[in-house]
């Protein structure tokens, strides 16, 4: 059975792993948790470890491995972004577990669910994100903020009409009346919030993510009823993959995307075909994710609802 990750095979990589110190670590990482390498990172600082990169079975990146040596032991190491000990000297250290034994740090990460079920991996990974988009969206209609500044006379004025059947005066009245106007305003917008997250978000659409690597991860997912006021989870529909290239269908779409944004003075991209940008393309009908720092695990991400392809 193949450690690298499919779509992904090469010589190269594939000599760096056989003939790596990391091996054994790979192998029971891939047999525990089906991960699988994308990439090796090659050091050339003391400090600085070289690493191989694994991703689950959906591609998203989980983790980083590698050895290092304590006089005459050689200790294993996993650092992953998504968990954390309460302890250590730093960022990086309380990322990180490490031990002279495999079987120890095997049973560490066991013990502490380190490494997140791919079932459970878009919730983990990248709810925030993928909610940002529907914040994206909903921005884009403008706000449905109602706010007045009556003053305490037209206050009162209201009340007397409403209590005492008094007639308000003509100030009050045209008070009222462009307040009402702005607030029935303000409920159409929020209408078409509402239609087009439940139109786009709520079915099927894809999300098409791009990491520091120029690699792709792919699949599609809908949005699950909604608790209270509390963001929205996700079930996957179409299970997500990790490639080099966009898929055919989704080649149209994309391009057009992009060539949106060069148009908008956008000269980033990832992948070669995500945006370095943020907002909700009417005319395309495509949501746009950019995070403040992407990096092997973190991506930008574009979305496109399904039923339009």
């Amino acid at each position: 059975m193949s450690l690298i990750y499919e779509g992904f095979e090469n010589e190269v990589l594939e000599n760096a792993i056989n003939n790596s110190s990391e091996k054994r670590l790979i192998q029971e990482l891939n047999f525990k948790y089906g991960l699988k390498v994308v990439d090796r990172t090659v050091s050339t600082n003391t400090y600085q470890p070289s690493t191989f990169l694994l991703a689950d079975p959906s591609g998203f990146m989980v983790g980083r491995v590698w050895t290092d040596k304590e006089g005459e032991d050689l200790i294993y190491n996993y650092r992953t972004p998504y968990y954390r000990k309460d302890r250590g000297s730093d960022s990086a250290d309380r990322e990180t577990i490490h031990s002279k034994k495999l079987s120890t740090l095997m049973a560490t990460l066991k013990r502490n669910n380190v490494i997140p079920p791919s079932s459970g991996i878009v919730n983990k990974v990248c709810k925030d994100v993928f909610n940002n988009g529907i914040n994206q969206m909903e921005s884009s209609f403008g706000s449905s903020y109602k706010q007045a500044n009556f003053n305490a006379e037209i206050l009162q004025d209201m009340m007397r009409a409403i209590v005492l059947g008094e007639s308000p005066n003509e100030n009050t009245l045209t008070q009222c009346k462009e307040t009402l106007d702005k607030w029935t305003d303000k409920d159409r917008i929020h209408t078409e919030k509402l239609e087009n997250v439940r139109r786009f978000f709520g079915n099927e659409f894809y999300a098409i993510g791009a990491d520091k690597l120029n690699h792709l991860v792919i699949g599609s997912v809908k949005t699950m009823p909604r608790q209270g006021t509390s963001d929205y989870s996700f079930e996957v529909v179409k299970p997500f993959k990790r490639v080099k290239e966009v898929p055919e269908e989704l080649k149209a779409i994309t391009l057009m995307n992009k060539v949106h944004a060069e148009g908008n003075n956008v000269t980033k991209f990832y992948s070669n075909i995500v945006p370095a940008i943020s907002g909700y393309i009417p005319d395309l009908d495509v949501v746009n994710v950019s995070i403040r720092h992407v990096d092997e695990f973190n991506c930008h991400w574009t979305f496109v609802p399904c039923s339009g392809l």
